[in-house]
């Protein structure tokens, strides 16, 4: 696709920020040189202590596509709701501030979007932090509904608003703004919505996207029980509440992720070394990841996770101790 040509739709990236000083010109520079040019680049600056407003404000001053917006701080939710309310592109794009894309992110979706005609995109894939390797070979299809809403429970596709791409007027009609409240799970319960209301998601496998996991100032990459575990709990309980599920394909799959969130907040209480702060949920936590074991049986994974799941039933918190120290290898592997 040529992205030069006059009749290419407008599209809006919206960059939420925090304190990434060290990562956010790696992002920027990565948005502004897209081969697509016809962009809108909000800049969401979420009351950062660090140099990261300099940064942003820099920007302004380099591109006449970026404008900044400069915030208290309110977390990624109000972040990104700003930025919705404040776009005029066509499309809408979520990145994060400490993660970067591909030349060709923008022209990709756009690819994916004609081909399926659908309101929302997705990759399925995306770069992780010491992973180059492409996809050999794409393969473009559209999801219903709840193949998709599925597919991000189990997850099968990555958590989170970015790596997907949203016709904006399909998010303002029916209404879908993140939850402020929520500081953990605030994409996916974004996300599960947007794909229930959709006629269908639009799915590619190339790897566009660079989410970056040796960021150790990330609130994903230490444990903290209440943040982390407890605000995961909270999020799926909402969801659990409030998702309109009309097939056993999504609720299996809910039902599978609400078990593997108690085995996350588990992770969280352990890795923190507050299994007495946090008695009563350190033993609900046990006792859910037990219990569940008859209903996760019933979802749609591998027999290889099915075993899992067994040994997870044997001595949950065995799991989460050996779960825990493989993240922290893997971590430690990325700083050496």
């Amino acid at each position: 696709m040529n992205g030069q040509e006059s009749s290419s739709p407008l599209v809006t990236i919206i960059v939420a920020i925090y304190n990434v000083e060290r990562f956010l010109p790696q992002c920027v520079e990565s948005i502004i040189s897209q081969h697509y040019r016809n962009l809108e680049i909000l800049l969401i600056d979420d009351g950062s202590t660090d140099g990261s407003q300099d940064i942003v404000d820099h920007y302004v001053q380099q591109d006449p596509r970026v404008k900044a917006i400069h915030e208290p701080n309110a977390g990624p939710a109000t972040c990104r709701n700003t930025g919705m309310d404040h776009s005029t592109g066509e499309f809408i794009v979520f990145v994060d501030g400490d993660d970067y894309l591909e030349p060709d992110y923008v022209d990709y979706m756009l690819a994916v979007q004609r081909q399926t005609s659908t309101d929302m995109v997705v990759s399925r894939n995306c770069f992780f932090t010491g992973d180059s390797r492409q996809i050999a070979q794409d393969h473009i299809v559209t999801m219903s509904p709840d193949e998709a809403t599925a597919e991000f429970f189990y997850p099968r596709i990555r958590l989170g608003a970015w790596n997907k791409m949203y016709r904006r007027s399909f998010l303002n009609d029916n209404h879908l703004r993140f939850i402020p409240e929520f500081r953990a799970g605030e994409g996916l319960q974004f996300i599960t919505l947007a794909a229930t209301l959709s006629h269908g998601v639009g799915t590619g496998c190339r790897k566009v996207y660079h989410y970056r996991i040796n960021n150790a100032g990330s609130a994903t990459s230490k444990p903290d029980v209440k943040r982390q575990g407890i605000g995961a709990l909270n999020t799926v309980q909402y969801i659990t509440k409030h998702l309109p599920v009309h097939s056993d394909m999504v609720r299996r799959a809910l039902d599978w992720h609400r078990w593997n969130t108690y085995g996350y907040c588990l992770r969280n209480i352990i890795a923190a070394g507050e299994q007495r702060r946090y008695h009563a949920l350190y033993r609900t936590c046990i006792a859910r990841r037990r219990t569940g074991l008859p209903t996760v049986l019933k979802a749609k994974v591998s027999a290889k996770a099915k075993i899992m799941a067994f040994a997870i039933f044997i001595s949950p918190t065995a799991f989460a101790r050996l779960e825990q120290a493989k993240i922290q290898r893997h971590l430690q592997s990325l700083h050496d």
